[in-house]
């Protein structure tokens, strides 16, 4: 694990700015907001819609398990469908939305429901048709509903939870770890219940203290505290290690990548939508960067634009060089100020042109930085190659692959920005096609 202390912000300040973003006069809103699937529009240009109606379902070739819907984040008309640029830099469809008449849910009073006397079936449903998406892995948001029956496939399972961020330089599950507690933890145990999961384990930093929450004694939990400055700390292969490593009696600690796992994000959209029956249709996402006068939290509706949340944070002090989606180390360069906020976006950062680093690629300079930083030893440089088309490395070099966490520290840190980290990704999910082991 490498060491990168400087890039922790002070969540004590951070957390006085957790508020409500202005409501957007029109929304953007993608039809693929999860891995593998995109959804068909259910309306068209002039179409009148409300808050939290289902606008677009799974296309019917890819009706396999329970793919997420997509739902209007806003009352209004449908200008028309149109394409747009999704934060992870893949175009498609979308709907836009003007903002007309009133809303279902904003203002209203909510109708809580006793979550607890819900079969399984039940809530696996009700995950899919309010569009319930895992973000645990930014890059690969999935539906929780599909992975929870897959999950109930499998023995032993357990139920993990991340309540920090997987890339420290955005802090949007560790705040709302420490705002919402309870209802993070009243969404584990209605994951677990859809999961029939046989325990929870909450991952926490190693400086938090446990959250104060409810028992609940119809289902063992447990909390295991990591290293949190000690990158990377929240992938599976650092979470299970650091639970084997705490108390390997203890009866959670037999933990497997065939266990579900998930998010503080996840956990809070899971009590929304199955205890307060509001469909996902914002986010709390972690605004920052040298070019705006605040940051902080921001509720926002989905398919908002990156340039409305910079208005909402004072607007641009200076302009910005570089619009960074999902963290420094592991995210995306949004292409454009007019970048939808959909289900998978966390935090959204504004950089000037003095903390953009040249861009243009270059060759391979060999200096070894990415062996240096990699914290499964492996030899990232010599894995681009072989990707690439060059030298071709030999098979236990590309075989390396399959140990890669996914962390990005190798592509972060070369100095000729060559796509690294994607590249080795490559090499890996080839080997996860063809079934190696």
């Amino acid at each position: 694990m490498k060491i990168i202390p400087v890039v922790y912000a002070d969540k004590r300040r951070l957390l006085k700015d957790a508020v409500n973003a202005f409501l957007p006069r029109v929304v953007t809103v993608p039809l693929s907001q999860e891995t593998g699937y995109r959804c068909s529009s259910l309306v068209k240009k002039g179409d009148t819609v409300r808050e939290g109606q289902i606008i677009a379902v799974p296309r019917t070739d890819s009706l396999s398990g329970n793919p997420a819907k997509i739902h209007s984040p806003v009352p209004g008309v449908v200008e028309d469908i149109v394409l747009c640029t999704c934060p992870d830099g893949r175009q498609g469809e979308a709907v836009k939305i003007r903002l007309a008449g009133s809303f279902t849910y904003l203002g209203k009073k909510k109708i809580t429901v006793d979550w607890t006397i819900l079969p399984p079936a039940t809530i696996i449903q009700q995950l899919s048709d309010r569009g319930v998406v895992n973000t645990f892995n930014t890059t690969e948001p999935v539906s929780l509903a599909m992975e929870i029956g897959a999950a109930r496939k499998r023995k032993p399972r357990l139920l993990v939870v991340r309540l920090y961020d997987d890339d420290p330089t955005r802090v949007t599950d560790s705040l709302l770890s420490s705002a919402f507690p309870d209802e993070i933890y009243t969404g584990a145990l209605i994951t677990a219940r859809a999961a029939e999961a046989g325990g929870i384990v909450f991952m926490i930093d190693s400086e938090s203290p446990v959250p104060a929450v409810g028992g609940d004694e119809s289902i063992p939990i447990r909390f295991v505290k990591i290293n949190i400055k000690e990158y990377p700390a929240g992938f599976r292969k650092e979470i299970k290690k650091a639970v084997g490593k705490s108390a390997k009696d203890y009866p959670l600690s037999d933990i497997s990548d065939d266990d579900l796992y998930t998010d503080a994000s996840t956990m809070y959209e899971v009590c929304s939508v199955i205890k307060d029956g509001i469909p996902v249709i914002d986010k709390y996402i972690y605004i920052s960067g040298e070019c705006i006068p605040a940051s902080g939290m921001l509720k926002v509706r989905i398919g908002s634009t990156v340039r409305f949340l910079a208005q909402q944070c004072g607007g641009f002090t200076v302009p910005p060089a570089a619009v960074i989606i999902n963290g420094l180390i592991s995210g995306w360069s949004a292409g454009s100020l007019d970048t939808p906020i959909t289900k998978y976006v966390k935090s959204v950062s504004f950089l000037p042109a003095s903390k953009v680093p040249d861009q243009r690629q270059s060759v391979c300079v060999r200096c070894g930085m990415c062996r240096s930083v990699c914290p499964r030893n492996l030899t990232p440089d010599i894995l681009y190659r072989h990707a690439a088309g060059g030298t071709e490395a030999g098979e236990a070099y590309v075989r390396s692959a399959q140990l890669c966490s996914g962390c990005g520290l190798c592509s972060f840190v070369c100095p000729s920005r060559l796509p690294v980290s994607q590249a080795v990704k490559m090499l890996k999910l080839q080997f996860i096609k063809e079934g190696v082991k």
